[in-house]
């Protein structure tokens, strides 16, 4: 199998959609045009001067009077249908029509200075009018094919970036994309733009494979962002162990142009890579659970002081984000009596709704920010808030705690943590307990063809290889589906039979259902001679288990219809396994013993082997009448991060970012923790089995 990119976590588009984009570029440019014709536009020098005055007098009621311009541009064509300035004249009329919302005139108006004026020196501008206008149709091919006839550089600075914005959207190769986005980052006149075109940037690279970002880097050269585009194509090369190709992609990345976000990313990227050759990197000071259950939990009864918390408390994450708020809330203390003894009730909050959106979670950063007494900021949850969150943070100097599994958006800056156990520690988890403490050597996946499914496999069969192990079957279904006969025949060998081999079944099968109808000595030799029976080469038959484990990436509700199933087939002899999304109360009630002996990671554990957490588990049962889920012990670990060094007096920004780089083997209730030099925690999660019918920790 060629070597699949480890990345998967879920990310949003780096482009805008394109409705809305395509609208809101044709909007602004509508009205920019319009003020700008009422100043004065520059009228063709071949016109002669009659003609020069008879347009600017027809433009001159813009933008106060849109309809008194029409009559007067319509009378000028009229009067003036060979001018030079006709073309000009067709264009202010089409944006008339766009503004007033006629889209069917205004694409009248465009077409016909495109066709009646082609070479014409406002027909590069009607292109991207029509490009806006059929983008936002969703016609996407034929507004990148308008905008490739259009001489990008004779158009105005506006209506350029409007086009590259454009392209960058239609574009169906996610690097064509980025180098649109990378020519409009470089035109771009506005920090606030800039700042938010390096966002989208930033997303989109982290959506590109090892191959797409080596290919980006060429055709990028040295101009921003190709710095990016090596550096995250490092971390790549680090997380497949390639530190030879790490160093070369990172020398690179430091000769190209870069911005100070991109040097100091650089730097830190470098001093990542000695430590890995010093053979000080990778997931080093993260103890076991049984070391850290050595640990006495933090006291952090000393604490005073104020936290800012960012997190979605509406909109369609509010239950995750109600649900780490109240971690976090218990962690601080102010519920009283309920609140563990030593919580902090010396400790104010100041809460900010996100909504889930990126532009409300960077401003509550900084309205945040702008308060003296905020030392540090918990939050947020969701990849793209937490990008424009870190970004905002970063330039405040304030302390950010994000609770994402994203690791980008630590990278290069000094005040961005990164809480959130990710997707590769949960998967090298329980690889390394596979292969370690099981024996296994030989493994099969059965995965979901979706993203998350898509991305897991990949990532799982590195880990394996990495771990000496192979993988000798995979199959894929369709995330919707109830039934997974197919893949699991596939898996157990059925699609590979031949003729032959199909007759053969048939004659078991036939010695089965004859042995359904005998007594049971009779009927368990007639099985034995149906088990003896082989392929006419001497071969097994199916169903051929030779794996020991099965990878099963998906959630329970999908884990207990796929379990059945595979019993119905007679896939046994094997262990399943699989992530986080297993964990969930009714597991073992659906999924009964036939999920008997398997492993499965969890971010939180009631019954886990730290000694805070049955006091957390208790404390919120209390206060709010449910039992803690993952949310709930992530944010209260990560307020009690914060808490730990207001106790000790950090109460400045830069003492608590200081402090917080500084913790090693924290014994949190969502797991082990330990902070490296990057800002990304390096977590140890759990690991579950299904033993004598119930689950415990096996890690």
């Amino acid at each position: 199998m060629p070597t699949p990119s480890p990345r998967f976590v879920r990310l949003r588009s780096a482009a805008e959609p394109l409705r809305s984009l395509a609208l809101g570029c044709a909007a602004l440019a509508t009205w920019a045009s319009l003020a700008c014709a009422s100043a004065g536009l520059p009228l063709a020098a071949a016109a002669p001067a009659a003609e020069r005055e008879a347009f600017a007098a027809a433009v001159a009621p813009l933008p106060r009077d849109p309809a008194a311009a029409e009559r007067r541009l319509l009378a000028f064509i009229q009067s003036h249908p060979g001018s030079s300035l006709a073309d000009d004249a067709g264009l202010e009329l089409g944006r008339i029509a766009l503004a007033r919302g006629d889209k069917e005139a205004a694409l009248a108006r465009f077409r016909s200075v495109v066709t009646q004026s082609e070479n014409g020196d406002r027909s590069d501008s009607a292109r991207v009018e029509l490009a806006s206008l059929e983008a936002a149709r969703g016609r996407r091919e034929v507004a990148a094919n308008l905008l490739g006839r259009a001489r990008l550089s004779k158009l105005p600075p506006s209506e350029r970036r409007t086009a590259y914005r454009l392209l960058a959207a239609s574009a169906t190769d996610r690097v064509a994309s980025l180098r649109w986005m990378a020519r409009l980052r470089a035109e771009e006149i506005d920090p606030e733009q800039i700042a938010g075109l390096d966002v989208e940037l930033d997303l989109a690279l982290g959506a590109l494979s090892a191959a797409d970002l080596d290919r980006a880097a060429e055709q990028l050269g040295d101009a921003i962002p190709a710095a990016r585009a090596l550096t995250r194509r490092a971390e790549l090369a680090l997380q497949q162990g390639d530190v030879e190709g790490a160093r070369r992609a990172w020398e690179a990345a430091r000769r190209c142009d870069l911005t100070a976000a991109d040097s100091a990313r650089v730097t830190a990227l470098g001093e990542r890579i000695t430590l890995v050759e010093s053979g000080a990197g990778g997931g080093a000071g993260v103890p076991t659970f049984d070391e850290a259950a050595q640990i006495a939990p933090p006291d952090t009864s000393a604490a005073t002081g104020t936290i800012g918390v960012v997190l979605p408390l509406s909109g369609p994450f509010a239950r995750y984000g109600e649900e780490t708020l109240q971690g976090i809330l218990l962690a601080t203390g102010i519920f009283g009596a309920t609140a563990p003894a030593d919580s902090a009730p010396g400790v104010k909050l100041l809460i900010r709704d996100t909504a889930g959106r990126p532009e409300l979670a960077a401003q509550a950063v900084r309205e945040l920010a702008a308060e003296p007494g905020v030392s540090a900021i918990v939050g947020p949850l969701l990849s793209g808030e937490s990008e424009a969150a870190a970004a905002a943070a970063e330039a405040a100097g304030v302390p950010l705690l994000a609770l994402s599994s994203r690791e980008e958006i630590a990278h290069g800056r000094r005040f961005v943590f990164r809480l959130r156990t990710t997707p590769q520690e949960e998967i090298a988890t329980l690889v390394e307990h596979t292969v370690r403490d099981l024996g296994a050597q030989r493994f099969a996946i059965l995965y979901p063809r979706d993203r998350y499914g898509s991305g897991a496999h990949r990532l799982f069969w590195e880990t394996v290889e990495q771990a000496g192990g192979r993988v000798v079957a995979v199959a894929a279904y369709d995330p919707e589906a109830n039934d997974f006969a197919d893949p699991i025949r596939q898996l157990l060998g059925y699609t590979l039979l031949s003729s032959a081999d199909e007759a053969v079944l048939a004659q078991r099968a036939s010695l089965e259902r004859r042995a359904r109808r005998l007594g049971p000595q009779a009927a368990t030799k007639l099985r034995e001679e149906a088990r003896a029976l082989a392929s006419p080469g001497g071969g097994p038959l199916p169903p051929i288990v030779d794996f020991d484990v099965l990878f099963i990436p998906e959630s329970y509700e999908k884990v207990v219809l796929i379990a059945p199933q595979l019993a119905f087939h007679e896939a046994f002899g094997m262990r399943l396994a699989g992530t986080s999304g297993w964990n969930h109360p009714n597991l073992l009630e659906l999924g009964r013993r036939h999920l008997e002996g398997a492993r499965f990671s969890a971010l939180f554990f009631p019954e886990g082997r730290l000694p805070g957490i049955p006091e957390f588990a208790r404390h919120y049962q209390q206060t709010f009448s449910s039992q803690p889920e993952a949310f709930a012990a992530q944010g209260y670990d990560a307020a009690q991060l914060v808490l730990m060094q207001l106790a000790n007096g950090k109460q400045t920004r830069g003492a608590m970012r200081d402090g917080v780089l500084a913790v090693r083997g924290f014994p949190g209730v969502s797991g082990v923790l330990s902070m490296q030099e990057d800002g990304n925690a390096r977590k140890r999660p759990f690991l579950l089995g299904v033993e004598g019918g119930r689950l415990v920790q096996v890690n």
